[in-house]
Order: structure tokens, then sequence, then C-alpha cells
């Protein structure tokens, strides 16, 4: 089963609603918040409700978001830090509560809210698979937060995982969609930010800070 959903004044109550209900798992994803922050606050009790009594929480934010609002404010916003992970991967804001039910939404800036509550299982099956393969893959929140202190971006994050991963400057290039000479810059720039003079001790010293993805 598949229902439009319309915003109205009980949004934010049918979500928390969703949220109280769940049995073992919620994956909640949000990419372009539609309420305030402030209101998302009741969802975060929530969260640590969950997470104290051993059901499986994940938290999955865009890059975008984490950045519109600041280290701090994200921080307090979420208490789950360790289930938190952000994406630079696009998608729409998504609830996903015990594989059974799901509600996906989102706006375009000055516009209600709306979306589609799922039910229908090979649908759910597709979002939950999408949802729970990006926050596998993406960054944890302390890393994330962690290249933003350090004025790294997305680039210098791939670069970093190439160096990683032990690839050849030729692959790692072909897989950055850079030339051989701009990637080389790159893994110059990397060892200079990080006081280093070999490719080695720049592996030691970003494993050391924990930026490399699990």
């Amino acid at each position: 089963m598949t229902v439009e959903l319309h915003a109205d004044e009980l949004w934010a109550e049918n979500l928390r609603r969703m949220l109280v209900g769940v049995r073992h798992e919620v994956v909640m994803a949000i990419a372009r918040p539609v309420r305030p922050e402030t209101e998302y606050g009741s969802e975060d009790t929530v969260f640590r409700q969950l997470h104290a009594a051993g059901k499986q929480v994940r938290l999955l934010l865009s890059a975008a978001y984490v950045g519109a609002r600041g280290r701090q404010s994200v921080l307090r916003q979420f208490a789950v830090g360790s289930q938190i992970r952000v994406t630079d991967t696009d998608f729409c804001n998504v609830l996903i509560v015990d594989r059974e039910r799901a509600a996906l939404w989102s706006a375009a800036p000055g516009q209600q809210p709306r979306g589609l509550l799922v039910a229908e299982p090979a649908l759910l099956g597709v979002v939950h698979q999408f949802a729970v393969r990006t926050w596998h893959s993406a960054r944890q929140l302390r890393d994330h937060l962690e290249l933003g202190e350090r004025g790294l971006d997305a680039v210098a994050l791939a670069v970093i995982e190439q160096l990683h991963a032990g690839a050849k400057d030729e692959t790692a290039a072909r897989a950055l969609g850079v030339s051989l000479r701009t990637y080389r810059r790159y893994v110059a720039q990397l060892m200079a930010r990080f006081e280093v003079s070999t490719r080695f001790q720049l592996g030691v010293r970003v494993r050391d800070l924990g930026l490399l993805s699990s």
C-alpha cells in the first residue's frame, strides 16, 4: 500500500508516533529538512530512548544539512552520535520503521512538504536497501566533522580513500575522473597539509585521526 501524504499540523506528531512504535529497527535520513531545526527535538528524545533500549538506530544526514547547522548544533540535536553518518549522496527524507512502513517526503524551498507513506513490500525493500547501503558507505559523523575542521572536502577524502586502498596513481586518477598530474598534485597537497614527507606517513596520520571510512 502506498498513500500520498500532505503536510498539516499533525505532520511532526505523525512522524513521532512512527518512531515511538519501533519494535526492532529504525532508519531515518534527513537531506533537506522541511521543518525548523528545533522541531526535531522530540525525535531526538525518542532516538535516545530507542538506542538505550537496544533497538537498531541508524541516522543518515546529508553533508549540506550538517554544514548548514554546524558542529555544535548537530551534536546537540542528535545524541546517538555513534549511529550518525554523513553522505554527499543525494536522497529524499525518509523514515523507515521495522522494514514494515516508511514515510518519504521532500519540499522545494518555500513550499509545503509532500510525500508518501509506503507499506508495499517490494517498494519498501528497495527504499530500505538504498538507505542502509548509503548509511554503511557514509562517513561517521566524527570523521565528517574532523574533515570540516581541517578544511578537507569530498575530493580530498576520495584521494585519502584511494591511497588507503593501495590504488596505483593511474587507477586512482581514473576513479576520481581527473588527470594523473592533478591526482598527484592532490596527494602532494595532502602531504603538505598533514605535514608529512611520505605517503606512508600520510596513511598513518589519517588513520590515527580516524578519517578513514569503516
